[in-house]
């Protein structure tokens, strides 16, 4: 141990020395940044804020950005990101050698700021593996949202995620004006979907509404039943074209709802790559969802939402911000009943889910497009 040299990371722990006092010396010298989340979809769109910030900080920096390889499409595109490494655990770094792997690929690099916005085990690792002469944690705020779930009457207050994300810059001194996630689409995307929209017969002044009817967890699925009977009224009212999107197995889901509808102008797209997904909802002039990775994406691209929270609560921070979106939630008591939706609900009807009506979805959507100026079509 005599004469190892400490290394400089660890200083503002050892010496108590606040990181923006470190950060102070060292500004001039950030030229490799690496950021880290690993999931999910929302999350990780969540994050982009912090690109944003980092980017316009220190505009000749190269930000590297570290995700799971399922999210990396939503990525891929943006001219922010120099690098962006995707971890595979089911292919490339599968397993404790395949972990190992990656982290010596991160090592070789030699960062000057490394931030980690995901707070769990893996991301523990990487961050006290990695080589960086700052390094910054976010704070997950588990206390608080424990309490929004298990303790209500205690009435604690809303924090929402892109400001926690946010908040570790302000360490560094770094405060961000805009808050709004962002996300880009690849032309290769954008040309694809412009292809299969033509193939559909959907012409540029066509108003397309966007309906995500599904979500990671069934307790967050509003009924089906009710976004076929949106979809039914936005047709015949408004003679609105349909974008029926889900995952490879939400085809019985998507299926059920276009049964429930009349008019054959539903559009079923299933089993899409996030990069297609994401160009197709971008051409949405508004999208229906629950709440899940699709309500990001379209917030990120700046599409009106219409919003559905039933087990989860806007106020544990992941609801669309914005005078753009709607966030619709029956705001009984018994919700929050879970962080992300996986309890099962224990009462004799989801009254979260069953107290919003397709008449409130409608007037949402309308209201929306009203406000961007896109005139609602008679049938």
């Amino acid at each position: 141990m005599a004469g190892k040299p400490i290394r400089l990371a660890y200083l503002p722990w050892i010496l108590r020395i606040p990181h923006f006092t470190l950060f102070s010396r060292m500004q001039n010298k950030i030229k490799k940044i690496l950021i880290v989340r690993f999931s999910s979809l929302g999350d990780v769109i969540l994050t982009t804020p912090v690109i944003g910030a980092l980017k316009s900080q220190f505009p000749q920096s190269r930000i590297f950005f570290l995700t799971k390889a399922q999210y990396g499409d939503v990525l891929r595109a943006d001219p922010r990101i120099f690098s962006l490494i995707e971890f595979d655990p089911m292919q490339k770094n599968k397993g404790f050698s395949g972990f190992m792997r990656l982290v010596s690929e991160l090592r070789s690099q030699d960062f000057d700021l490394l931030v980690d916005l995901h707070a769990n085990l893996r991301s523990f690792f990487v961050r006290h593996l990695t080589k960086s002469k700052i390094k910054l944690k976010y704070n997950k705020h588990r206390l608080s949202r424990f309490l929004m779930v298990h303790l209500k009457f205690l009435k604690t207050k809303a924090i929402q995620t892109v400001d926690s994300y946010l908040e570790i810059l302000k360490r560094i001194k770094i405060y961000a004006p805009e808050k709004n996630p962002l996300i880009f689409s690849s032309q290769d995307n954008v040309e694809s979907s412009d292809h299969f929209l033509l193939e559909q017969k959907v012409k540029k002044d066509d108003i397309v509404v966007g309906v995500h009817p599904g979500a990671r967890w069934e307790t967050k699925r509003w009924d089906e039943e009710k976004f076929a009977q949106v979809c039914q009224i936005l047709i015949e009212g408004h003679n609105c074209k349909i974008l029926l999107l889900g995952d490879a197995e939400d085809d019985e889901l998507v299926e059920n709802i276009s049964k429930g509808v009349l008019k054959p102008r539903v559009i079923q797209v299933l089993g899409l790559p996030t990069g297609r997904i994401l160009s197709l909802i971008k051409r949405c002039d508004c999208l229906v969802t629950n709440d899940s990775g699709p309500m990001h994406i379209a917030q990120a691209l700046q599409v009106p939402v219409v919003a559905i929270f039933g087990p989860t609560h806007p106020k544990l921070g992941f609801a669309p911000l914005g005078s753009k979106n709607v966030v619709l939630c029956a705001n009984v008591k018994c919700s929050p009943c879970s962080l992300h939706g996986e309890k099962r609900c224990s009462k004799k009807s989801r009254f979260c889910m069953d107290l919003i009506e397709p008449k409130m979805v409608v007037e949402a959507v309308e209201k929306l497009l009203k406000e961007n100026e896109f005139f609602l079509k008679e049938a």
